[in-house]
């Protein structure tokens, strides 16, 4: 069975979010095991994955619109799809 765009775009996304989760469970983990073992976090709270986080979470926003955008496609009729694919440009001689 072929894979539309928005399944396609839906299975991006999971990973996505899979990555997210899993960057956040290994913050905490990480965080835990050194509590445990007596360390001093200070600065490695865990706070520096926030920046990857922040990445992370635009990307999954930005796939999440793509979705619209692809169903809304979806829904156009295929006369409206056609008259907005760019005409070939014109060959004009000069004399």
């Amino acid at each position: 069975m072929t894979r539309t765009n928005v399944e396609r775009l839906e299975e991006f996304r999971e990973i996505l979010v899979a990555t997210r989760r899993e960057g956040v469970r290994n913050v905490h983990h990480t965080r835990d095991a050194m509590r445990a073992s007596g360390f001093q976090i200070g600065d490695s709270d865990g706070s520096a994955y926030g920046a990857q986080l922040q990445l992370l979470q635009e990307q999954i926003e930005a796939v999440d619109r793509a979705i619209e955008d692809e169903k809304r496609l979806a829904l156009a009729p295929e006369s409206a799809a056609q008259s907005r694919r760019p005409a070939k440009p014109r060959i004009v001689k000069r004399a």
